[in-house]
């Protein structure tokens, strides 16, 4: 699932490459999905980080 949601977040963030398709289906979409698409990440980012320091530190005690 992981693996899905970052392609699907990375191709919103990649829309200039079809933006003009998207504009003509919808003007909103086409503002509104890079900005969700980078949130997503974002969210995918800190929650990975989060992970990695719990495994850390359940590591080390």
């Amino acid at each position: 699932m992981e693996h899905t949601t970052t392609a699907v977040a990375a191709s919103a963030v990649a829309t200039p490459v079809w933006l003009p398709w998207l504009y003509t289906a919808s003007e909103t979409a086409a503002v509104v999905a890079p900005i969700l698409g980078v949130i997503w990440l974002l969210v995918q980012i800190a929650s990975k980080s989060i992970e990695t320091v719990q495994k850390i530190r359940d590591r080390d005690e």
